[in-house]
Formats: structure tokens, C-alpha cells, sequence
């Protein structure tokens, strides 16, 4: 199973299965692997929708760690946007399986619980800073203008203490 820091290749390992469903289906079925094979456990359809489901719903996860991996310098001001891309990935829909609903709200939990206070006013001023995300479209206009003010606010204080 994966290390905690490489989920990814268990959901690359789901991809694959899924892309080569036919062909391994294909070869369960040869007279060859039926004959020296005592017992064959095969995915039920269930499972195979399961499957699709959860690389559906860890692709975001994937994508984003894509990204801050391809960045030849990777700054803290792409986890906010990020974090929103994911965020809307986990809405709850009516047709997520249980299981589906689950991980999304475990996946949730953990952003909630991972950037809150102090941090995640820090992430959002970095974001700020960037001209790429500059406009932080993934708050509201309140959470925007409160960024900004602390920003002054900070570059004020900043001012002040070169005077002194």
C-alpha cells in the first residue's frame, strides 16, 4: 500500500486498471488462465463504478500536486488557488456514492482543519501578492477587502518602522 505522502500511485494504479479493463478481462477469460487458476476474484460492477468514481474525485488532488511539483519554484501563494480548485472538486452531489461522500467530507475536514487562523491569512496574503492570482476570485468581496486592508496595513506599519 502507499505511504501516506504517495497516495498518488495507488490512484495511477486505478487509472491503469480502468484503461486496460478489457484487455485484463480479456485474459481472465482464456482457457489458459482458466485452467491453472483455482480461484479468480474479478471486480463486480459495483467496484469498477467505485473505482472510476474515486479517480474522479482524487484527480484534483493529483492535479494540484502536479503543479506544485512541475514549479521550478513553487510558492505559497499557488496553495490558496489550489485549494479552492479542490474545495469545488468535493461539493457534495446527489449521485456520489456513500463512499464517495465520505472521502469527500474526510478530504474536506482535512483542508478545514489544515489552513484556519493565522496560516490561512497568511496564504491569502501571499495569493494577494502574486500578479497571477491577484484578484482573488475565490473569495467573496468582504474576504477580499480584508486581505487587502491587512496588507496596508502591514506595508504601513512597515513604512513606520524604516522612519524611526
Amino acid at each position: 500500500m502507499d505511504v501516506v505522502t504517495r497516495w498518488n500511485s495507488s490512484l495511477d494504479m486505478l487509472e491503469r486498471y480502468l484503461e486496460q479493463q478489457q484487455a485484463i478481462a480479456a485474459t481472465l477469460l482464456s482457457a489458459e488462465v482458466r485452467r491453472n487458476a483455482r480461484e479468480i476474484d474479478t471486480l463486480e460492477p459495483a467496484d469498477i463504478t467505485d473505482a472510476e468514481d474515486m479517480v474522479r474525485l482524487l484527480s484534483p488532488l493529483k492535479k494540484a500536486t502536479t503543479v506544485l511539483c512541475d514549479e521550478s519554484r513553487p510558492t505559497v501563494s499557488l496553495i490558496v488557488p489550489l485549494k479552492h480548485m479542490i474545495e469545488q472538486s468535493m461539493a457534495q452531489c446527489d449521485e456520489d456514492s456513500s463512499t464517495i461522500a465520505q472521502m469527500k467530507r474526510a478530504i474536506l475536514k482535512d483542508f478545514t482543519d489544515r489552513y484556519q487562523g493565522e496560516q490561512n491569512k497568511f496564504l491569502q496574503e501571499s495569493t494577494a501578492l502574486d500578479p497571477r492570482f491577484r484578484s482573488l476570485h475565490q473569495l467573496n468581496d468582504s474576504q477580499r477587502e480584508d486581505v487587502f486592508d491587512r496588507l496596508k496595513l502591514k506595508a504601513t506599519q512597515m513604512q513606520n518602522q524604516v522612519h524611526i
